[in-house]
């Protein structure tokens, strides 16, 4: 059974491997994150090699673990993997994160409300809670202070370039004769049939008034979906949903990538194959690493076993080189409980097993000092 955790906070350094270019930064959108697992508590397999913290702003399309809300130590895993507090991971509830009923202490560990809205950099966004007055599968809607928190964000814009909507139910798909040949096996059938009529009388006609401003309006429906989604019917409003599914193969499950360059304001989204998104595996096809890392253990949480990469860049005059590296793990409190390397390493990469078997439950910290650099990644032990 796993255990509730109490968080405190560590001065641990953390460098930003991952600088973009001043002008372009890089979201990602991740429909339906979860796997089957109802034991961890795990998102799906195809995502794990995924390095999320290296996008500038992360939307997660609802759904992240099956029951994600229903412990601390779930929340936690979701922490590490998502970083839910910070101000550019935007996450809208689904209904597997909210089926246990724990929104107090989602909201402990993202800091805010389940629907908000959030500027940056010439776009707008609004995260909205689909769960909130849903009737179980029969009907959702957006109304009372949610409502009229999309008017008046729809009112008061002017800024912005670029108007984002997120959301985790695909309310639009439901009532559209657009979508109508589409639904058969593309999504949940719990799902198809649902009351969402208030999507097209009151909120479509508040998009529309948006994008008479000549404001860009981006819909991303994160409920599961077996077809990719991008349509734009005459008033170009344009409506994303992304194939995520456990029973697809990798190369067709996609995220979407948003590259948005900052001074042209042009914003270009792509659905990506997750087998194309890893990362330290993907690293595997150079002989030489260019940049230090550190990459996030997996599985996590774990039971006792674990495993995670690293590599050890040549210098600029070429290589291999030596540096002594130093990685050690520590627990909530800051005390070091182990040191699994501390010695002189050549350039190049690195696979570590770690076995937790004498350590109690609980969040611990993994440490990669080399030279200059230091990284710190987080790990939960549920035994």
């Amino acid at each position: 059974m796993k255990q509730t955790i109490i968080f405190l906070i560590l001065a641990l350094p953390v460098i930003d491997l991952f600088p973009q270019n001043d002008s372009v930064l890089k979201f990602i959108f991740v429909p339906h994150p979860r796997s089957d697992d109802q034991v961890n508590e795990s998102i799906y397999a195809g995502l794990s090699g995924i390095n999320f913290l290296e996008y500038d702003l992360r939307m997660l399309g609802g759904d992240i673990t099956y029951s994600a809300g229903k412990d601390s130590s779930t929340l936690a895993y979701c922490d590490n993997i998502f970083d839910l507090s910070s101000p550019n991971t935007l996450w809208c509830l689904g209904n597997h994160d909210v089926q246990s009923g724990h929104r107090t202490l989602i909201k402990k560990f993202t800091g805010r409300d389940s629907y908000y809205s959030y500027s940056r950099d010439g776009i707008t966004f609004i995260v909205l809670d689909t769960e909130l007055d849903a009737n179980s599968f029969s009907s959702t809607f957006i109304e009372g202070g949610q409502l009229q928190m999309v008017k008046d964000v729809c009112d008061s814009i002017t800024d912005s370039k670029y108007l984002i909507l997120l959301h985790h139910r695909l309310m639009w798909m439901i009532n559209s004769d657009y979508f109508k040949l589409r639904l058969t096996d593309s999504i949940a059938a719990s799902s198809r049939s649902m009351d969402t009529t208030n999507f097209y009388s009151d909120i479509y006609p508040l998009l529309q008034k948006v994008k008479k401003k000549g404001i860009q309006v981006l819909v991303f429906g994160g409920d599961k979906s077996k077809i990719n989604i991008e349509y734009s019917p005459e008033d170009s409003i344009t409506f994303y949903a992304a194939r995520l599914s456990t029973d697809i193969p990798d190369n067709i499950n996609n995220v979407i990538i948003l590259n948005y360059n900052r001074q042209s304001k042009n914003l270009v989204c792509s659905f990506v194959p997750l087998t194309e998104l890893t990362t330290f595996a993907a690293e595997e096809r150079s002989p030489l690493p260019e940049n230090f890392y550190l990459s996030q253990n997996y599985p996590n949480p774990f039971n006792p076993a674990t495993n995670f990469g690293f590599r050890i860049p040549a210098s600029s005059a070429g290589g291999p080189d030596f540096e002594f590296v130093s990685l050690k793990v520590f627990d909530i409190l800051g005390r070091e409980v182990a040191t699994i390397i501390n010695e002189e390493k050549t350039s190049g990469k690195y696979k570590i097993n770690f076995f937790a078997k004498d350590l109690p439950s609980g969040i611990y910290f993994y440490r990669l000092q080399a030279g200059a650099y230091s990284q710190t990644r987080k790990m939960i032990l549920i035994k």
